[in-house]
């Protein structure tokens, strides 16, 4: 019969049961793997002893399977009677050993030392202890065949402040909101989390309550990462969703910054020291930019800057104005150049263009309500009025192709724009207060020189 393979220091833990194959989980401390050091399929005589069962041991011949597992072939003794043994599930010790036959005669001495031998700890000195670790404190450890000294900064250790020193990177598994990865040990079910890939949660009270997303986008309380910061709150207090303050007060107010790379940087918040809400462009952190648009506390709107902005545009017109009174209009004389009250020609324009006064539809409303639903307005044809001023004598005509020339008259109006795809665009407008003012002076001169040759 073939000797026996035989190598010393092969011992290893186990947790199967049973009567069959036994699968090796990892070397007893200062011991080898079986995978490390036998052959497949080599005869060797080995010892199994019960750790969690005490009672329970077999020593004979067998050996490693091509899975790692030990195939017990030949029982020379055991606690079964020399039969083979049904393990029970829990810890228990393989080793490779000398002949079982002496094993078998010491069962009851190998049966106590297996027990104590678990129960210590693998590496101990007899020098004096210390609570605290330096990096470059060295830690002996079994490595295959021979030994190695691992500095205590590849581990995790405390040094002197009380802290936990890593000095590599950690890795942790993803957690769960109910159970995240890295918590307290006063608080376990709050910390953070890998809520998907490249994704990381914040979790208070078992509950996520913030998530950065791969792209970078935030969310908070369950907001969808549609935008780059996204607040969700199923009914905030008061309707008040989140609060931008500064809690230090004055001077430097409590704005939202919006800045898109290359154009104007934009702002709306509280204005410093107020308590007036305001719009702001080109303020940032060294620069206070220019205020275009304030709402008093008292809840009036105005500009930023006395007479400085307009109210739509040429292009994009505000469609009504509901208003209580009607608007006022600066009339200071202090504010004006007086020039003179008109001259004949302009009596005579004036004449004819209360003759061009008539009702009329807007097209739009005409191919939205039909020609019986759309309103009839009172007023007059800008082009008309622009030609009667012309005829007279009092403005450059119309040109060809319908531009208008020079006109100091403040009531004829005539803006030109391009789109954002280049194509041009032109309107003719009318200052209706001043027209009218215009025709009722005209008017009432008329009057008077009729009063005057009745």
């Amino acid at each position: 019969m073939p000797t026996p393979f035989f190598a010393d220091l092969v011992r290893e833990l186990c947790q199967d049961g049973g009567t069959g194959p036994l699968t090796p989980t990892g070397a007893v401390p200062g011991h080898r793997r079986f995978a490390d050091v036998v052959p497949v399929d080599l005869q060797f005589h080995y010892a199994i002893a019960g750790i969690a069962q005490p009672g329970q041991w077999e020593v004979g011949r067998g050996r490693i399977d091509g899975s790692g597992r030990l195939v017990r072939e030949l029982v020379a003794s055991s606690s079964n009677n020399g039969a083979l043994v049904d393990f029970a599930a829990g810890l228990k010790t393989i080793a490779l050993t000398v002949g079982a036959a002496w094993f078998a005669a010491q069962d009851g001495a190998m049966a106590a030392l297996t027990d104590a031998v678990g129960s210590k700890q693998p590496l101990s000195t007899t020098h004096t202890a210390a609570a605290t670790g330096l990096a470059d404190d060295q830690v002996t450890v079994r490595r295959a065949g021979s030994w190695v000294n691992v500095p205590l900064s590849a581990l995790a250790y405390r040094d002197a402040d009380g802290r936990f020193a890593l000095t590599g990177a950690l890795g942790v598994p993803n957690g769960t909101a109910a159970a995240p990865t890295l918590t307290f040990s006063g608080d376990t079910d709050s910390g953070m989390f890998r809520a998907a890939s490249d994704t990381i949660a914040v979790v208070t009270g078992g509950a996520e309550r913030l998530r950065v997303t791969a792209n970078g986008r935030i969310t908070v309380g369950g907001g969808a990462a549609n935008y780059r910061f996204n607040i969700a709150e199923a009914n905030p207090g008061r309707g008040i969703l989140t609060d931008f303050g500064n809690i230090d007060g004055a001077p430097n107010g409590a704005l939202i910054s919006f800045t898109q790379n290359g154009i104007a940087n934009w702002c709306i918040g509280q204005v410093p020291a107020t308590s007036a809400l305001a719009i702001y462009r080109d303020r940032n952190g060294g620069n206070d930019g220019a205020e275009l648009w304030r709402w008093e506390a008292s809840g009036a709107g105005r500009p930023g800057a006395d007479n400085a902005y307009s109210l739509g545009t040429a292009a994009y017109r505000v469609a009504t104005v509901f208003a209580g009174t009607g608007t006022i209009n600066t009339s200071d004389s202090r504010d004006k150049a007086w020039r003179s009250a008109m001259d004949a020609a302009e009596r005579r324009a004036a004449i004819r263009i209360a003759a061009e006064l008539g009702f009329y539809q807007w097209h739009d409303a005409i191919a939205e309500k039909g020609a019986y639903g759309a309103r009839q307005h009172f007023g007059i044809r800008a082009q008309q009025v622009w030609a009667i001023m012309a005829d007279e004598g009092l403005v450059d005509p119309l040109d060809d192709d319908g531009r208008p020339g020079r006109t100091p008259y403040a009531f004829l109006c005539w803006d030109e724009w391009q789109t954002a795809g280049g194509a041009a665009h032109t309107r003719f407008g009318i200052r209706s207060d001043q027209l009218a003012l215009f025709i009722m002076a005209a008017l009432a001169q008329r009057l008077a020189a009729l009063e005057a040759a009745a």
